[in-house]
């Protein structure tokens, strides 16, 4: 196999000449203007800082409810966007203004300018870098679209046994 180089910096990766694509994807931090900071970050193995509330929001859910609300928004066919495993659940990236005026229980959406924590796309459970990894690592297309992800967590808190619900 073959490696034609796409770039020069090893953090964007190659295409192979099988035509795996091995580079990473920046499209979904490009308007938040820290690309570069980002590769750098990840390039060391360190979690990469992002503000929250301008390309996208996040918005972050008990770990009990993480394998559920997932498994609803698979079912409902719900495009599911970069998720990230925390020590105290996950934080799901949705589309921007699309999760303003939530008042689910236990969830919470990040304030505008709040860092997110990012870990390099390679990194998946087991956690390694600082307990965060990805459950669903980023395309450079897809978000969670607010309600659904709202809906999906809801059912998934009132299907909780009434002795982990928290």
């Amino acid at each position: 196999m073959t490696i034609t180089p796409h770039r020069t910096d090893r953090s964007l990766g190659t295409v192979l000449s099988d035509g795996t694509d091995t580079r990473l994807p920046t499209g979904w931090l490009r308007a938040t203007g820290r690309v570069p900071d980002v590769l750098a970050a990840w390039e060391r193995d360190a979690l990469a800082e992002v503000p929250t509330g301008i390309a996208w929001d996040v918005v972050r859910v008990p770990a009990v409810t993480v394998q559920e609300t997932l498994r609803l928004l698979t079912a409902a066919r719900a495009p599911i966007g970069p998720v990230i495993a925390t020590p105290f659940g996950a934080e799901f990236f949705v589309s921007l203004g699309s999760a303003d005026g939530w008042t689910v229980p236990g969830a919470s959406l990040l304030p505008r300018g709040r860092l997110a924590l990012l870990p390099h796309p390679r990194s998946a459970d087991p956690c390694r870098v600082s307990d965060r990894c990805w459950l669903v690592r980023p395309d450079d297309r897809t978000l969670t679209w607010g309600a659904d992800l709202r809906d999906a967590y809801a059912e998934a808190l009132a299907n909780l046994p009434e002795d982990s619900a928290g």
